[in-house]
């Protein structure tokens, strides 16, 4: 695992009413497709989720799963808000900073169309806003690739969002920390491309480029490039969401199970965490790069461009997602978390994957057991994890040995001159 001490905050009563429903394999050779475990069996092993749900206050929760080539099965839990009706396929929750790989997904088709440069100065983007200089982006101009990254000097780690009745602001304001923006000014501090670290605020920056360069508003462009292609027919990137989903939406809960005060926060910062979907929406998303690396007819783009999609620039961090394993086991997944609301994925580049949203904020450790005992039938052997797994990596825990005997060699030697040294005095 390359990113376990960076993973971006990772993740960070109902009836017990499961929904799940098969969907029809694409046709294929029996060379093509792998055996499955017997429902039966994926049933048992998740018989669990309601009670651990109780525990961790957890209302509802949604799973789909990627499987043969396509979204093999969906299964929902719990309720949509507390009281209420039951979690279904189709109920909509907010994907958090999963919006940043669907973005990227986005910025990668005009890049493909020629709009845009992933090694490009992004100034020559920006119309409605312009990045602030300074010494650092005198040294070194800023890129997309770097924003998509997280190595562009970005600041700003993440938005919280507006809670019901509070004024929302512009992008522009948010760019620039002006009111009623509840976040400082996005700015660059390092050196682009120096190192990684997180910001949110590279994201805000690269939608305004989107918009900027299509002169579209940000959610039609989403629709046009990403959901309606890949029939993601239950996304959308408005914020707040439109009055005819509010029927589907979840209403999110803190982590002792309380209600969000108003409901969803509403996010402007739409590329960051704006993207409102469902479990098996986002299950075709991961599909769909899948679908890219395979040269499938139809795929969103081509392999080249999915294959620098998933090529780590710095810290396990591509271009909109966290790549980790090894070999036929190498992953690309993101974690997101707005207020009351924690979504995950994970997908294979060759084989299985897996979605998961929550409308509640305490779903962390839920969500690390629900991968567990669905690796179990599956027989993943990588996959995300809570840090302590980084120890169970055989090269780890060489490198840890080399470690504690370097240590070691080292205090023996201190010890050795010191002794040498007292033995001299007394002579």
């Amino acid at each position: 695992m390359t990113l376990v001490n960076r993973r971006l905050a990772l993740w960070g009563l109902f009836s017990a009413i499961a929904l799940i429903s098969q969907t029809i394999p694409p046709l294929g050779t029996a060379m093509d497709r792998v055996a499955s475990p017997p429902a039966h069996d994926i049933q048992q092993s998740l018989r669990f989720i309601p009670d651990r749900m109780a525990h961790y206050h957890v209302p509802g929760l949604s799973l789909a799963c990627i499987r043969n080539g396509t979204v093999e099965w969906t299964q929902a839990f719990g309720v949509a808000r507390l009281g209420g009706e039951p979690v279904t396929p189709e109920t909509l929750f907010q994907a958090g900073s999963i919006s940043k790989s669907v973005t990227a997904l986005a910025v990668l088709r005009l890049v493909e169309q020629g709009k845009l440069n992933l090694d490009a100065d992004v100034s020559q983007y920006l119309r409605s806003w312009k990045l602030p200089t300074n010494t650092f982006t005198e040294q070194k101009e800023v890129t997309l690739r770097e924003l998509l990254s997280h190595t562009a000097g970005a600041t700003v780690h993440g938005f919280e969002g507006y809670a019901a009745g509070k004024p929302v602001p512009t992008l522009v304001q948010v760019l620039n920390g002006k009111r009623p923006a509840n976040s400082v000014p996005v700015t660059i501090d390092f050196v682009p491309g120096t190192q990684f670290r997180y910001a949110g605020g590279g994201y805000a920056i690269i939608q305004q480029i989107l918009i900027d360069v299509t002169g579209e508003p940000f959610p039609d462009l989403m629709q046009e490039l990403v959901l309606q292609p890949l029939h993601m027919m239950h996304s959308t990137f408005q914020q707040p969401i439109p009055e005819k989903l509010r029927s589907l939406e979840a209403m999110p809960y803190d982590e002792h199970g309380n209600a969000i005060e108003g409901g969803p926060h509403t996010y402007p910062e739409m590329a960051v965490a704006g993207l409102w979907t469902t479990s098996s929406d986002l299950a075709l998303f991961g599909l769909s790069i899948q679908d890219a690396l395979a040269d499938k007819p139809g795929a969103i783009v081509s392999p080249s461009t999915a294959q620098e999609m998933l090529q780590p620039v710095r810290g396990g961090y591509a271009l909109g997602f966290v790549i980790d394993g090894n070999g036929s086991n190498r992953y690309f997944w993101h974690p997101g978390v707005n207020a009351g609301f924690v979504a995950a994925f994970f997908a294979y580049e060759k084989g299985d994957g897996l979605a998961l949203m929550t409308n509640g904020q305490n779903t962390k450790a839920l969500g690390l057991e629900v991968i567990r005992a669905l690796a179990k039938q599956y027989g993943w052997t990588e996959f995300p994890a809570d840090d302590e797994s980084r120890f169970s990596n055989p090269w780890v825990i060489a490198l840890i040995c080399v470690f504690i005997v370097l240590a070691a060699y080292s205090l023996f030697r201190v010890i050795r001159r010191r002794k040498s040294r007292n033995e001299q005095l007394v002579t």
